[in-house]
């Protein structure tokens, strides 16, 4: 039994690779185990993502690192001045391109916090999977960084490199150079000159571990040491650790994945009031079915008592017409259940919502005349004006409504800054004897 909740509780990792995606296995109280290793560099081809939720690392060459040091040491502080540090980079992503920036607390202390503000570029069409993941992060996030050096590995064909602080990643970015060496060296070398002069690394790195995977063939023994001499110390290789997927998720979303969360989140919402007005419709109608059984039972009664009484043959004729004068109040066409139902289907693409809806349908008893009652009352908003012309517009031409007319005064914006209405109708017959 405990097994089958661990293997319930794994999730899928989707990790850029030496060379393509790799698809990992964590959770479950286990290390991650790689189950595929591909050559696809988009990730859009890549096959075979398993059923389970699904957790997606972007790689380092899409995600720009933009670290801060600041004296406020307010959590309630932290997101206002991490937006205020992208904006003034000038790499703050409009709205429309999706939630494509976050930030992450790197180190807090008594008098100095220090925060990493990320940003993500739009990915363009064709690089995300064609299953959409439940989250997304940054693939420098899922590895443990080092606190004594800063780390190399390879993603996608691509070196990149990261440095640490408390073990958590201050800052990466991917190599311009194509082979490790002098000039991957000096890359290195100067964005750690330039976080120590911004004040986010007290001591310079003496440290340059190449992480590598079991199958990849590493750099030559001169490259390492011209890479460690001009990054201004050592550099070894080191096997490279199996990812870690962070235990909060970052709040990366990309345009597409959320117009694709925001459709399904709609029709379920549709399927949910399907379901509510189909289950209403039900029961209203077996109540009335109950009644109405409940009638002819009683009819039956009075039917048989008849014959067996000629005395009550007179009680029994006037029960019968009676009954039959209900005929305009039983007929399914004006049940309540049936009205509200012709009256959603008026609603157009976009939504209506519902505040109030109120049907009559009786018979009033006025100087021995049985007059029929019949009007319909709906309450309501939208989110645009359009939408409540259009429902006023399918109202009045809906065949199953065209025995009713309608009154319908213009529409007005309410305090919410949606669009309310109130209309009524009425039966267009006249009165019964």
């Amino acid at each position: 039994m405990s097994a089958k909740k661990n293997k319930k509780s794994t999730a899928v990792l989707l990790i850029p690779g030496p060379q393509g995606w790799d698809i990992w296995e964590a959770g479950g109280g286990e290390a991650a185990t790689l189950k595929v290793r591909t050559s696809e560099l988009r990730a859009l081809d890549v096959e075979g993502l398993p059923s389970r939720d699904l957790h997606m690392a972007f790689p380092v060459r899409e995600v720009s690192a933009l670290p801060l040091k600041s004296p406020a040491t307010e959590a309630g502080l932290f997101r206002d001045m991490a937006e205020m540090h992208v904006e003034r980079m000038g790499m703050r992503p409009q709205i429309e391109m999706g939630n494509l920036s976050d930030f992450f607390e790197v180190a807090v202390r008594k008098d100095e916090c220090i925060l990493l503000p990320v940003v993500l570029s739009q990915p363009p069409e064709g690089t995300l999977p064609r299953k959409s993941p439940k989250s997304f992060d940054v693939s420098a996030r899922c590895f443990p960084m080092p606190t004594d050096g800063v780390v190399v590995w390879r993603e996608l064909g691509r070196w990149v490199f990261g440095v640490g602080l408390e073990g958590k990643p201050l800052y990466f970015q991917a190599l311009a150079a194509p082979i490790l060496g002098e000039a991957a060296g000096r890359e290195i070398a100067m964005s750690l000159t330039q976080l120590q002069i911004q004040g986010l690394l007290e001591s310079r790195p003496k440290h340059c571990f190449v992480w590598l995977t079991e199958e990849e063939i590493g750099p030559s023994k001169e490259q390492l040491d011209e890479l460690g001499r001009c990054f201004g110390g050592t550099a070894a290789i080191a096997a490279k650790p199996a990812p870690e997927y962070p235990s909060r998720p970052s709040g990366l979303l990309p345009a597409d994945t959320r117009a694709e969360r925001v459709a399904k989140r709609k029709q379920q919402q549709v399927t949910a009031v399907v379901a509510v007005l189909v289950v209403a419709y039900v029961g209203l109608a077996g109540w009335f079915g109950w009644k109405l059984m409940d009638k002819n039972k009683q009819a039956r009664i009075r039917e048989i008592e008849a014959t067996d009484l000629e005395a009550g043959a007179g009680g029994l004729l006037e029960h019968s017409q009676k009954w039959n004068e209900l005929d305009p109040i039983t007929g399914t066409d004006h049940w309540p259940v049936e009205l509200l139902y012709r009256c959603a289907q008026a609603i157009p693409e976009g939504g209506v919502r519902f505040k109030r809806a109120e049907f009559y349908n009786q018979l009033d008893m006025k100087d021995g005349q049985a007059k029929l009652v019949r009007s319909i009352n709906l309450q309501g908003e939208a989110g645009a004006l359009e939408q409540v012309n259009q429902f006023n517009l399918n109202l009045k031409r809906s065949n199953d409504l065209a025995s009713y007319d309608w009154t319908t005064p213009a529409a007005g914006e309410t305090n919410t800054g949606a669009w309310g209405f109130s209309y009524t109708a009425d039966y267009k017959g006249g009165a019964t004897n």
